[in-house]
């Protein structure tokens, strides 16, 4: 394996997460409407879901289109056991999940973990499917000042797994793509489009979806820490010491 000298991050669902979790905000979101169905089958279901949506969002259409989220709510409660639901149901209930407040942080040792990887001389940078706004989020999150790239698919204009949105990444960081390694959580847009970019990759699969992909993969953020950090530092292969 080529050694890696420059590490990017997806910030979705890797980095940074929701509280509550989506799937809390859709079980609040279907009692607030009377949808009775077993607590026990909403993961699957949100499984179905999010399946569907992203079959829809290499097509171009993010779950945030009216059509896929409707299509994607209505996949849920179906596979969750209520038959043919009404389109004043799912509306209801995508109002009610809409006005559920929540929060985005930050993974607790992510900023712990990056600044290590920046001493040991690694390039740092962020890929990621957002709004324009990340850049702001980052910086209240204290990740900006530590990153030396950010490729956001509402500026670059394509969105993952198109190489693309890696390769403007690669360019602002000065890496070259065989030399670089993208962890993200979806195999179909972080793996695939970090392979097609020819970059290294690891799945961050903690939701446990590909446990027969075959590719390198961790369950926790804490393996991700440990596997990044058993990675050989490039100052090693340096022929004179870089300054941080």
């Amino acid at each position: 394996m080529t050694p890696v000298r420059a590490i990017f991050f997806d910030i979705g669902d890797t980095l940074v997460y929701d509280i509550p979790s989506v799937e809390e905000r859709l079980w609040t979101a279907s009692l607030d409407c009377g949808i009775d169905y077993p607590r026990t089958g909403l993961s699957g279901a949100l499984r179905v879901a999010e399946t569907y949506a992203l079959k829809e969002y290499v097509r171009g259409r993010p779950p945030e289109t009216p059509e896929v989220a409707i299509e994607m709510l209505r996949s849920l409660l179906i596979f969750a056991g209520i038959e043919s639901p009404s389109d004043d149901t799912l509306a209801a209930l995508a109002a009610s999940y809409a006005q559920i407040p929540f929060r985005r942080v930050l993974q607790d040792e992510a900023i712990a973990l990056l600044d290590e990887l920046r001493r040991r001389g690694f390039k740092l940078g962020i890929v990621s499917d957002w709004e324009d706004t990340l850049e702001d989020l980052l910086r209240e999150l204290g990740v900006m000042e530590r990153v030396d790239a950010l490729a956001v698919s509402a500026i670059v204009g394509v969105t993952k797994p198109d190489p693309r949105i890696f390769q403007a990444a690669l360019d602002q960081a000065g890496a070259s793509a065989e030399e670089s390694l993208h962890i993200g959580d979806y195999l179909e847009l972080d793996i695939a489009g970090a392979h097609a970019a020819g970059m290294q990759a690891l799945l961050f699969d903690w939701r446990k979806r590909a446990l027969n992909s075959g590719v390198p993969r961790v369950e926790s953020f804490a393996d991700l820490c440990a596997a990044l950090l058993e990675l050989p530092s490039p100052l090693a292969h340096s022929d004179s010491p870089k300054e941080h």
